[in-house]
């Protein structure tokens, strides 16, 4: 395909998820009420059902913002597809059955994550946050401030969750096995606390290690599915090794039997 090929096939792509992005937004927008509602039981009583708004407008953009992010968050699935049919070409047949399975398995693990987030680190941090020191603290919480906090946690714990899904796609294309993932565990260890730091909308440590523990749980079952998709046995590994290690071990008595000979010839 030329360039301007890849380029009208991307624009059509893109078109269908603007298509549907905006039908489920539209739908979402008679049904802002309850998700405003929902969204708020994980403060529990802390905001006895109300949030602040210091500008004028500011109500009907929130109530707005709350319908494209449920827009968003129900596409995901068409966009997940539409992008994977964008960059197959380039990886070669894969087969539809393979494509099935990714989308699902992206969508149900970015889901999970999102309802992680709702059912287990928001009803810790939120009232962690916001019943802080009541006694030299009045909290008035905005509208903009609390729905730009929820929605980022919610994201931040869908996009976890989709590491098994991008270990799935890698061990299918022969990119990463079992071996590798187990040789860098511990810097995995490492850098998803980083990353649960920096994705927590809070500072409060809770809700970090509430956000780093399944990151590393998502990890090791990326092993496991990269040890069936991909299985590179450990055995062989080490005696891949091994045979390097005799290999080089046998060259050297070699070079240093040819190297005496010259010096005698010398």
């Amino acid at each position: 395909m030329t360039l301007l090929e890849h380029l009208d096939e991307f624009r059509s792509r893109l078109f269908k998820v603007a298509i549907a992005f905006v039908a489920v937004s539209i739908v979402a927008w008679f049904f802002v009420p309850q998700i405003f509602e929902f969204l708020l039981l994980p403060a529990g009583g802390a905001l006895k059902g109300k949030l602040f708004a210091t500008g004028i407008g500011e109500q009907f953009i929130n109530d707005l913002k709350l319908a494209f992010y449920t827009g968003f968050l129900l596409t995901v699935p068409i966009l997940l597809y539409q992008a994977w049919s964008f960059v197959v070409p380039a990886v070669g047949e894969v087969g539809r059955a393979f494509t099935y399975v990714l989308i699902a398995m992206a969508s149900v693990l970015f889901l999970a994550g999102v309802a992680f987030g709702y059912f287990l680190i928001l009803p810790v941090a939120l009232p962690f946050l916001l019943e802080w020191a009541p006694e030299r603290y009045e909290t008035i919480t905005t509208s903009n401030y609390y729905m730009a906090f929820v929605t980022r946690a919610l994201l931040a714990s869908g996009i976890v969750f989709e590491f098994p899904a991008a270990t799935f796609v890698g061990a299918k294309l022969g990119l990463v096995d079992a071996p590798l993932l187990k040789k860098y565990r511990r810097h995995a260890i490492v850098a998803n606390t980083i990353l649960a730091a920096a994705l927590t909308p809070s500072p409060d440590p809770f809700s970090m290690i509430l956000l780093a523990v399944p990151m590393i749980a998502m990890y090791e079952i990326s092993v496991v599915i990269a040890r069936f998709i991909n299985p590179v046995s450990e055995v062989t590994v080490r005696e891949l090794g091994d045979d390097e290690d005799d290999d080089s071990t046998d060259d050297d008595p070699e070079e240093t039997s040819s190297e005496r000979d010259s010096e005698r010839d010398l």
